[in-house]
């Protein structure tokens, strides 16, 4: 086909039971031209029995014989998009896009950001806005990042202002990037971006694409509490690195307060009237 390729990476541990729901919305994309590949991290549910039965030629499946973590796994399927040396089963993408297990991806993402990333050639990474939806399926809020490369960079002192789910990039980001840091999980995509800050433009396409799901392990006081350390070491580093100059010592200093010394219960109301939660 004469239409750029698409690899679709995705992780499952314990995927059910949004995994149906995910992979279908990937595989009744308008946009058909992709490889999907999914990356089981030794679930202990009966995700793998799911999808060692689905029936598409487009699906290449991967299974961990141990758990590894979501960073780990999605370089398990970058190897598949970089790995040349056999040709007839190694993934050959154009571009590379992401997926997570419980969440959905409408039906126009890929033909939005495929359009999009070809009238743009310029953009590396380009992501979308997001419903925000529970267990239920039921809406709960929206996120609506900054849409241009200097915003969103301004954005990385404080945050990863592209959801992780709706990332597509050219391959050679992931390529000269080296991938994911697993040393980062919880918050690998942030550390991602923050590398990429002085190498690659991003965006953010102004439309919701994508069903970003909020459910109760995400809500989690583990969760937020291992994804809070995580992202105070990715701005530790940041200012290690000086990338956004001395004032961000004091960026620095108030996410050490948030994280190490504020009640949960204070920044469970902080999460809560920022709609982070």
């Amino acid at each position: 086909m004469s239409s750029p390729r698409i690899s679709v990476i995705m992780s499952v541990y314990n995927g059910m039971p949004f995994l149906k729901d995910a992979v279908e919305s990937i595989l009744n994309q308008t946009y058909k031209n992709f490889e999907f590949i999914i990356v089981d991290d030794a679930s202990v549910d009966n995700s793998w029995d799911y999808l060692k039965n689905l029936n598409d030629h487009r699906i290449k499946l991967i299974k961990n014989k141990k758990n590894l973590g979501l960073a780990a796994s999605l370089n398990i399927a970058l190897r598949q998009v970089f790995d040349r040396e056999t040709q007839t089963e190694s993934a050959q993408g154009d571009f590379v896009a992401r997926m997570d297990a419980d969440d959905i991806s409408l039906p126009k993402r890929f033909e939005e950001q495929i359009n999009f990333l070809q009238k743009n050639p310029k953009v590396m990474l380009c992501g979308t806005w997001v419903d925000l939806i529970n267990e239920k399926g039921q809406k709960i809020g929206e996120k609506k990042y900054p849409t241009e490369d200097s915003q969103i960079k301004k954005s990385l002192a404080w945050y990863p202002a592209i959801v992780h789910p709706t990332f597509m990039s050219r391959k050679e980001f992931y390529k000269v990037l080296n991938g994911y840091e697993p040393n980062f999980d919880f918050a690998e995509e942030y550390e991602l971006m923050m590398r990429a800050k002085n190498k690659f433009k991003m965006a953010n396409i102004p439309k919701k694409l994508l069903y970003w799901r909020f459910w109760d392990n995400r809500r989690s006081r583990e969760f937020w509490d291992k994804m809070e350390r995580v992202d105070f070491k990715i701005k530790l580093e940041a200012f290690k690195r000086k990338d956004f100059g001395l004032f961000y010592f004091f960026i620095l200093l108030g996410k050490f307060f948030i994280t190490y010394i504020l009640p949960y219960k204070v920044k469970l109301l902080i999460f809560k009237t920022f709609k982070m939660i």
